[in-house]
């Protein structure tokens, strides 16, 4: 999110600068294009959500401290105490 932030405002800055240069023309192109690059970087932030949602969830969920998680064959070999 913070990249995008920083490429909207060096738009703004941009879209800033050319207006001073070659006036209100400017706007004709540059507005669009702005509304473009925040429309994209919206759509971007909300499919991440679910993902985002999922790797919360997941992380939750992991113990470090307790059993190791096993495999196919998880507990199959297990040695007898005594």
């Amino acid at each position: 999110m913070r990249v995008g932030a920083a490429v909207v405002a060096m738009e703004v800055a941009a879209l800033a600068l050319a207006t001073l240069s070659f006036g209100l023309v400017a706007l004709v192109v540059g507005t669009p294009v702005l509304l473009a690059t925040v429309l994209v970087l919206v759509g971007l932030w909300v499919s991440r959500r679910p993902l985002r949602r999922l790797q919360e969830r997941r992380a939750a969920g992991f113990d470090e401290d307790g059993p190791e998680r096993g495999g196919l064959m998880s507990g199959f070999f297990e040695v007898p105490t005594a």
